[in-house]
């Protein structure tokens, strides 16, 4: 393997929010079982592998842009107060419009231990497995948002997983897409400089 290849890689990836359009540009079930192959082989102590992760449908999207939007619509709805039907429903369809636009949603979720180090443990593999997924789809020009946003702790969300949030915790809502160009890297983005976080001793 060339170092600086690799290097390139984690370098240049960039988290995106806008991706191309998905009937023309669809991320293939191929690139995510690849994505998926590099995520779990992240490091775990003692291969709990604790990770779990959930390949959207299009009807499975459609239920979890319910709760997005649902989500999205109530927060910016709660300070008002005329006509909050009509504010709803229009923040709920621009909500709901923007979840269904992006290409596949994958969500993670950790195995839950009563063991609190190896809840810690656990839940740093997991990031760990979401990073290698990135990377790899960074180099097939697929770019990633990890999102922590309100349907990962919905109730709702568990539900429709069937899953209980005292045994499995979602930590992520990946969102990913082929790249556009907003998301290339037009600069390297500002990083302390080594010497600025090394200590030799």
């Amino acid at each position: 393997m060339n170092p600086n290849h690799l290097l390139s890689i984690i370098q240049s990836r960039r988290t995106c929010y806008q991706f191309l359009n998905k009937i023309e540009n669809p991320v293939q079930i191929e690139s995510i079982k690849t994505c998926l192959e590099a995520a779990i082989y992240a490091p775990n102590h003692k291969l709990t592998q604790p990770w779990l992760f959930w390949v959207a449908s299009e009807a499975l999207q459609a239920k979890l842009a319910h709760i997005y939007a649902d989500n999205r619509a109530l927060k910016n709805t709660q300070v008002l107060s005329n006509n909050k039907e009509s504010v709803y429903q229009r923040f709920y369809q621009k909500a709901f419009d923007k979840f269904m636009a992006i290409p596949s949603v994958v969500l993670v979720g950790q195995r839950l231990s009563d063991n609190e180090v190896i809840f810690k443990e656990d839940y740093a593999a997991c990031s760990c497995a979401i990073q290698n997924f990135q990377l790899m789809a960074w180099s097939l020009n697929i770019g990633v948002q990890w999102s922590t946003g309100p349907i990962i702790s919905d109730q709702r969300t568990y539900d429709l997983l069937e899953i209980k949030p005292e045994q499995i915790n979602i930590i992520g809502a990946l969102y990913l897409g082929h790249i556009d160009e907003s998301c290339l890297p037009n600069k390297s983005l500002k990083r302390k400089a080594i010497c600025e976080v090394m200590i030799q001793l």
